[in-house]
């Protein structure tokens, strides 16, 4: 996969830079980051090169090998007494002539594994982004949701105070005085809880990108068009997935393999035949000096040829095996293509419904935020208990929560639609 088609996940976000930060890492930083240091994508690469060496291994098994053969041998008589010595040494130039066409499909199943190997980089590439963005994303909404708990506790410390300034003044009770006191003492507890799981997102998320040093990542926050949904068009892109994903072009690759295979094992009912050539002392010598003699060394061409015939049906086995795996991979295409298709349209109609629910959620922190006014005023004139005012309070808190990680999964999901084609 190129760079470019890697940031096409990425680039479906619009990021919004905010100028009070200091030294941040973006989305996008982060998915390049994760590109560039993740172990799970150096393993693959690595694994691409294995691939890329058994294409030159295959290749090489087609062309001629040479080796270098030397004997000495020792004759004895029935009292273990030496009775003479043989000495030989030879070059031997041996070529494949004809293997039933093993070595050729040899070399194309090395050719294929590339290409699979390859595809699998790029999923993990894939992967790696889409784990990158839900990181990064979980390490937002914490902090989102950090700030909502900062922002309750401003309000929950002033209603302690004017509650303070009312019991000094025995203008309430002592009840009310310490359901004030404890909200604060909840949200306190809250917020050290949250700044907890900044710091665990932030480390999953440096796992991921490399920075060894999490508690040091400070995010930007962004924003995508809420309106996504109106920009795809579904049935053109479910379309594309025959050519464009990545899954379905890895099960094609698996199942093309697995036909190769089939021809491997049919394959070894033929017969081998070599051409041999032989160059240097090949008859045995009676001395050991005699072996280095230039005239001593003659030369021999020949062919050898074998051909297994009978093994208890084992290779009939090996081709009935191979048929059965070739099988089960033209299943999994289409379980691929149609597991492919039904999270495509799923994710695309949780796009829908969110987009109707962030509008909805959007006017629910709206209404709470002008119900907990009318009721502070309400408490103000003794309408309501401490209890129904805090209440009120975590409504609303809980209501920007739900807004903000609406929001989150929203950004999530462009981005995992995003991925069904690349």
């Amino acid at each position: 996969m190129k760079k470019n088609n890697l940031r096409i996940l990425v680039s479906l976000l619009l990021f919004i830079a905010i100028p009070a930060f200091a030294e941040k890492i973006s989305i996008q930083d982060a998915a390049e980051m994760a590109i560039k240091n993740n172990k799970d994508i150096k393993i693959a690469m690595l694994k691409t090169e294995q691939s890329k060496i058994d294409v030159d291994k295959a290749w090489s098994k087609k062309f001629f090998t040479v080796g270098y053969t030397a004997g000495a041998n020792t004759y004895l008589n029935k009292n273990f007494s030496k009775t003479g010595e043989k000495f030989q040494h030879y070059l031997t130039l041996s070529q494949p002539i004809y293997t039933g066409g093993k070595l050729k499909l040899g070399h194309e199943i090395s050719k294929e594994n590339l290409t699979l190997s390859q595809l699998n980089l790029d999923k993990v590439r894939k992967d790696t982004i889409l784990d990158t963005v839900k990181a990064y994303i979980d390490v937002y909404d914490a902090m989102s949701t950090l700030e909502v708990l900062q922002k309750s506790k401003e309000t929950l410390n002033q209603n302690l105070k004017t509650q303070q300034e009312l019991y000094d003044l025995r203008m309430t009770t002592k009840p009310e005085f310490t359901e004030a006191q404890r909200s604060v003492a909840d949200i306190d507890a809250q917020i050290v809880e949250q700044e907890g799981n900044i710091e665990v997102s932030k480390e999953a998320l440096g796992i991921l990108i490399g920075v060894k040093d999490s508690s040091q990542i400070e995010i930007i926050p962004f924003g995508v068009d809420d309106n996504f949904t109106s920009t795809v068009k579904l049935d053109e892109d479910l379309a594309k997935l025959k050519t464009d994903n990545t899954e379905y072009k890895i099960a094609m690759k698996q199942n093309d393999l697995s036909r190769k295979n089939v021809e491997v094992e049919e394959a070894s009912f033929k017969p081998s035949i070599n051409g041999v050539i032989n160059y240097g002392t090949l008859q045995g010598q009676d001395r050991f000096g005699n072996i280095l003699k230039p005239r001593n060394f003659s030369t021999s061409a020949g062919v050898n040829f074998s051909w297994d015939i009978f093994d208890w049906g084992q290779r009939k086995n090996n081709v009935r095996y191979a048929k059965k795996t070739q099988e089960i991979s033209s299943v999994q295409i289409d379980q691929t293509l149609d597991t492919v298709t039904a999270n495509m349209r799923k994710t695309y109609f949780q796009l829908r419904s969110l987009e109707k629910s962030i509008k909805a959620l959007e006017l629910a922190v709206q209404k709470a935020e002008e119900s907990y006014e009318m009721e502070k005023e309400r408490y103000a004139y003794r309408l309501i208990t401490m209890e129904n005012l805090l209440q009120s309070e975590t409504s609303l808190r809980q209501a920007r929560v739900n807004y903000a990680q609406a929001k989150l999964k929203y950004y999530y999901l462009v981005s995992k639609y995003g991925a069904f084609l690349d």
